[in-house]
C-alpha cells in the first residue's frame, strides 16, 4: 500500500512538469511571435481531454485528480489562446476555425454522454472512456510529425522538452497502472512511450541539421 501511494506521488508530481513543458516553446512564441514547432493541436486536444477527466473526477469525488485535471485544463487553454494571440496579430488560420469545430464536437461528444445516461455509474463509466480514448490519440499525435521528420530529414514538429516530459510521464502511469490493475490507466499510456520515443528519435537524428541551416 506504501508503494502505491509514493507511486501516486510521483505520478502526480510528473504530469504537472509534463503540464508546464508546454511553457518552453510559448515562451519562444510569445518572443519571436513566430508558431513553428508549438503543438497547437496538442494543447487543443489536450484541454478537451482535461476538461472530461476533470468531469469524471468531479463524479467520482477524487479531490486530487480534480485538481490536477483543472491545473491541466486552465494551462492547456492558456497555450492555446496565447497561439491564437500570436497568429491572429499576423491574419486568421484556417486550421485554427476547424480546430475550433472539432473542439466544440469533441465536448459536445462529454455533453450527450452526459445528458443521455441517467445511470450515475454508467454515466462516469461512459466519461472515462471517452477520455481514454481521447488520451490515446493524443498522446499518439506525434506519429503524424515522425513521417514528414523522415521524409525532409528534419526534427520539426513537437519540442524535445515536452516529449522528454510525456515520456516521463506516461512511464509513471504505466507502472501505477499496473500495480492498480487498472487497465484503463496504463493502456492509453503505452503508444504514448513508443509514439514519443520514436519522435524524441528524430531530435537526435536530425536535431543537427537545424543547427546547420543556422550556420
Amino acid at each position: 500500500m506504501e508503494a502505491i501511494r509514493v507511486m501516486e506521488a510521483l505520478t502526480l508530481f510528473a504530469t504537472l512538469v509534463m503540464y508546464l513543458t508546454g511553457i518552453v516553446p510559448c515562451y519562444r512564441m510569445y518572443k519571436s511571435r513566430s508558431t513553428k514547432n508549438v503543438p497547437f493541436h496538442f494543447f487543443l486536444l489536450g484541454t478537451v481531454v482535461c476538461l472530461g477527466r476533470f468531469h469524471y473526477s468531479l463524479m467520482l469525488g477524487n479531490g486530487v485528480l480534480i485538481f490536477l485535471n483543472g491545473f491541466g485544463a486552465l494551462l492547456q487553454a492558456f497555450y492555446v489562446l496565447l497561439y491564437i494571440s500570436v497568429v491572429g496579430s499576423k491574419g486568421p488560420s484556417w486550421f485554427i476555425h476547424l480546430s475550433v469545430i472539432l473542439y466544440d464536437a469533441a465536448l459536445g461528444t462529454y455533453r450527450c454522454l452526459y445528458n443521455n445516461i441517467e445511470d450515475k455509474s454508467a454515466r462516469a463509466e461512459a466519461l472515462g472512456t471517452a477520455s481514454s480514448i481521447l488520451t490515446t490519440v493524443l498522446l499518439v499525435l506525434p506519429a503524424f510529425e515522425v513521417v514528414n521528420n523522415i521524409r525532409n530529414k528534419n526534427a520539426d514538429g513537437m519540442p524535445a522538452v515536452m516529449l522528454t516530459g510525456g515520456i516521463i510521464c506516461s512511464l509513471c502511469w504505466i507502472m501505477y497502472g499496473v500495480m492498480l490493475n487498472d487497465p484503463v490507466v496504463y493502456y492509453p499510456n503505452i503508444p504514448g512511450v513508443l509514439v514519443s520515443g520514436l519522435k524524441l528519435y528524430m531530435h537526435f537524428l536530425y536535431g543537427g541539421n537545424r543547427k546547420k541551416k543556422k550556420e
